[in-house]
């Protein structure tokens, strides 16, 4: 009885000590950015890639034994998609069958073939394939599945999956929120003006502290970690951060900051809705989850019913990706000006040189681009597109991480595992462009968790007028 009441007591002095972190005090309130301050802010650091040297793109250019070798793409790469039977047993023979028919498509298909080490590197990953299997003496496709991907985690291709199973982790987000920081003169300070002397295993505080929204619609700064995990398709909820930051003042007192609990925004949404056209706060916020051609009138008509508004919002927290041109469209309807993104997309076999002029476009009014984890290929891209147009931010979470490449699809033949792998083209940031990198993501301006950034920007909007 005598220990519950310790462990309450001391529950209840950690409540109170951080209760009073968490009220918005004048510190935070005289801390404030105009919106034309932090609008400026932004736009500097999104404009500083201008001028940045394009991406040598010779790393990543194909090279065949035989020249005709680049003329069999297209039996490898296919629309066809069997179903697929886990638990259905496979011989090792024709597991065998469908580990030469892979490496034969990475070799004829993958754009990353070279990149990622040619045949030293597959070669090897093949032979140790081969050699695990040999000791079976049947397996089901789900292990065949499981074997290949164990073998393949040096490709560092977002798209790169077999049967939803990455074998590269993928960085996550967890936010520390218990108090809330504002960033002064003196340094980084709770919201009672404790000056922070220094973090625990985290030096250097400028890449541990992020620029986030607190719950009442405040710019205030929290600690954030991005974390490796590994996606096998079937469980998004498992992921958690146990580490925990103490936080030392200069007075000589302590915090010790506990994560937030991630969870995947993709469970929250309707899942037979790809475009939404609402108001949030009086806000105009249009949805959409996959770059669909098909929704490509009404993706149009709604950027071009935005393109008036003094803020509106773009809510990528859930695309998936899709057709390229259709980022390019409700940019320019959106816009009424092409806007061109700082990346260059390359041909890995027929290589052509391209010039681009990195053309930073002026636009009066706000467009809020939401983020989320789940945000991949072509939503990455138009956040790309937004970096070159003025008064764009960025709000939510580190996107998925799969820019760089595409999605072409490959089928085992006998177990009809379905392969995705980036095939042809690749697309490629500025030498030293920091704010995106491949399974990482793309950084947001404002780092949120994605399930409150719609209602956390149009509360920061609303509290900076």
């Amino acid at each position: 009885m005598k220990s519950k009441l310790v462990s309450l007591f001391c529950c209840l002095i950690m409540l109170v000590s951080f209760s009073g972190c968490t009220k918005v005090t004048q510190l935070v309130k005289d801390n404030q950015p105009t919106k034309a301050e932090l609008l400026a802010e932004i736009n500097e650091e999104h404009q500083r890639w201008e001028a940045a040297p394009a991406a040598d793109p010779t790393p990543y250019l194909r090279h065949y034994d035989d020249p005709a070798d680049a003329q069999k793409y297209f039996d490898y790469v296919t629309d066809t998609y069997s179903e697929y039977d886990a638990e259905k047993e496979l011989t090792v023979e024709e597991a065998k069958e469908d580990v030469n028919y892979l490496f034969d498509a990475f070799y004829y298909d993958f754009a990353f073939y070279d990149y990622f080490g040619g045949h030293t590197v597959f070669d090897q990953a093949k032979a140790e394939i081969l050699q695990e299997l040999q000791a079976k003496d049947s397996l089901t496709c789900k292990d065949l599945q499981k074997i290949l991907v164990s073998h393949l985690t040096f490709i560092k291709d977002g798209h790169f999956n077999i049967n939803q199973d990455y074998p590269s982790e993928k960085d996550i987000p967890f936010f520390f929120r218990q108090v809330m920081f504002v960033k002064t003169d003196s340094g980084y300070q709770n919201a009672n003006g404790k000056v922070v002397a220094s973090v625990d295993n985290y030096p250097d505080l400028d890449e541990l502290f992020k620029r986030s929204i607190s719950e009442q619609g405040y710019l205030v700064y929290y600690p954030v970690l991005l974390k490796p995990a590994t996606f096998d398709g079937t469980e998004w909820e498992k992921h958690t951060c146990d580490e925990t930051l103490t936080v030392h003042y200069t007075d000589g007192s302590t915090d010790i900051l506990t994560a937030d609990t991630w969870s995947q925004y993709y469970k929250e949404l309707p899942k037979d809705q790809n475009t939404d056209l609402r108001q949030t706060d009086g806000i105009p916020v249009f949805q959409f989850n996959s770059f669909d051609g098909s929704f490509l009138q009404e993706v149009n008509a709604a950027a071009a019913q935005m393109s008036d508004a003094a803020i509106s919002m773009l809510d990528l927290r859930s695309n998936v990706g899709g057709y390229e041109e259709v980022a390019h469209q409700w940019i320019t309807r959106y816009s009424r000006q092409r806007v061109q993104g700082n990346g260059v997309r390359y041909d890995v076999v027929n290589p052509v040189s391209v010039a681009i002029a990195h053309r930073w476009q002026t636009h009066d009014n706000i467009l809020i681009l939401l983020s989320g984890k789940c945000s991949a290929s072509s939503a990455e891209i138009t956040m790309d597109l937004a970096y070159n147009l003025e008064n764009s931010l960025i709000i939510g979470e580190n996107t998925n991480g799969c820019m760089i490449g595409n999605g072409g699809h490959v089928e085992l033949p006998n177990s009809k595992c379905s392969v995705i792998m980036t095939s042809v083209c690749v697309y490629l940031l500025p030498e030293g462009a920091d704010y995106f990198e491949e399974m990482r993501g793309l950084s947001p301006d404002i780092w949120v968790p994605a399930k409150e950034a719609e209602t956390l920007a149009a509360k920061l909007m609303e509290n900076l007028k």
